[in-house]
């Protein structure tokens, strides 16, 4: 293997593909990256197994050849490196040689010994703004729900030119959609690929699966990612978005300002009324030990309802200007239904 680069672009490529590497894994090979010559380009691959990155950058390549190295070795020779130029060559059969100005010869593993990965197979489906969908339902996907899996991810689920997304963990639940070309059958993608999404592509992404196979690929912004695909039903979620309720109108911003003046009192349920009165709606904790605070904020409607503050904080953190709440009473889920985004969080139930 030798391959002429420049340093800029293989050092952008690694800090992505970096991300799914692993600091420790049981097989030892993991933890390092794939670098490849050939067909003019270099291509660098990581995995932990249950996800795989690939970016490429293009390259001269006089002959063709692959190995594995720690990638934060690479990356820290090449930060400091001088020369715009980097010369890639295999020395033995797990070495590579680094020239970029000044030569390092990293240790490393046999191109043979990393994991065989699958590849994009599939018919694409082509969907604008994945990313931001993806970021404006995310944080209501489980964080950690052993007994059922299927909520530690989000569904994708074709709709007519477009990808139907949802989250939920039980407590909440969000719904969004971007537009695509193609359509694409129900899947449940798992959070660290949603994660890598959200990071690493924002861009037109095309999505690839074939049949019932068990990994989903993503092409985009130059970058390929491979994921395995969450098995399992995924719950009817529809059935509990309300589909009418009173509505409440406020501003954001003040409805945030409010929040973290009432968090002083906030009790150890995180419990946060909301009770219209006057024209006004008035937050409000009430904490046995350290006392009570209200805020009143300009509103128009009516409601009495609590919720868990940190839920509500990651809702109107993805909202701005005025801020419409549907609720039919203080036992049913509250919903908002913003710029194309529908957000339902459950109720919690206080002494009012």
């Amino acid at each position: 293997m030798r391959a002429t680069t420049q340093r800029m672009a293989i050092l952008e490529t690694l800090g992505k593909v970096k991300s799914v590497v692993p600091g420790k894994h049981l097989m030892p090979v993991c933890t390092s990256v794939l670098i490849r010559a050939g067909g003019g380009q270099v291509t660098l691959t990581g995995t932990d197994l249950q996800v795989a990155l690939t970016g490429s950058c293009k390259a001269t390549v006089s002959r063709q050849g692959a190995v594995a190295v720690l990638p934060k070795s690479l990356e820290a020779f090449l930060k400091v490196a001088k020369a715009e130029t980097v010369i890639l060559s295999l020395v033995g059969e797990n070495r590579l040689k680094v020239e970029a100005g000044a030569v390092t010869t990293l240790e490393g593993f046999k191109a043979e010994d990393f994991p065989s990965l699958p590849g994009v197979r599939g018919k694409a489906v082509e969907v604008t703004g994945l990313a931001s969908a993806l970021k404006q339902i995310s944080y209501a996907m489980a964080k950690d729900d052993v007994g059922r899996p299927v909520l530690n991810g989000i569904l994708l689920a074709p709709a007519k030119g477009a990808v139907m997304m949802a989250a939920a963990d039980g407590f909440r639940l969000a719904q969004t959609s971007a537009k695509a070309k193609g359509q694409l059958q129900r899947t449940i993608v798992s959070e660290k690929a949603v994660r890598l999404i959200e990071k690493l592509m924002p861009g037109k992404v095309s999505i690839y699966r074939k049949g019932d196979e068990k990994n989903l690929s993503f092409v985009g912004d130059g970058l390929v990612l491979i994921a395995e695909v969450v098995e399992g039903n995924y719950p009817n979620y529809e059935k509990i978005i309300p589909k009418n309720g009173s509505p409440l109108t406020a501003d954001s911003t003040a409805l945030k300002d409010a929040l973290s003046m009432v968090a002083i009192t906030l009790p150890d349920n995180n419990a946060v009324r909301f009770r219209t009165r006057s024209g006004h709606l008035v937050v409000s904790t009430k904490n046995d030990e350290k006392g009570e605070t209200e805020v009143k904020v300009p509103a128009k409607g009516k409601t009495q309802i609590a919720f868990n503050i940190k839920y509500l904080k990651d809702l109107l953190a993805r909202t701005n200007g005025p801020f419409t709440l549907r609720t039919t009473n203080a036992q049913s889920p509250g919903v908002v239904k913003h710029h194309g985004t529908i957000h339902v969080l459950m109720p919690m139930h206080v002494e009012w």
